[in-house]
């Protein structure tokens, strides 16, 4: 039997669509909170794509712009930290 590179992209697809729903759901840490997490992790990694895509889930899961925007200020201190450890 062979197999698609197309089988494989949709199983890989499928399976981590899979694991994404079984994290994001209410646990120890609710929904909301998760996505504000999703998207400062976004953020400090620098992925425009990423923090494109997770200001609409978060505003889909009607979190407030104040509440986006402070996340987005924590996570960007966060990153320039990071940059700021190379300063002599």
């Amino acid at each position: 039997m062979t197999i698609s590179m197309d089988d494989k992209e949709s199983n890989w697809e499928k399976d981590f669509s899979n694991l994404k729903d079984t994290i994001m759901q209410d646990g120890a840490i609710d929904n909301k909170t998760k996505k504000l997490l999703a998207l400062a992790s976004a953020v400090a990694v620098g992925c425009d794509e990423c923090v494109s895509h997770h200001k609409k889930f978060a505003r889909n899961a009607g979190l407030k712009d104040s509440e986006i925007e402070e996340a987005i200020l924590v996570a960007s201190l966060i990153r320039m930290g990071s940059g700021l450890r190379h300063v002599d």
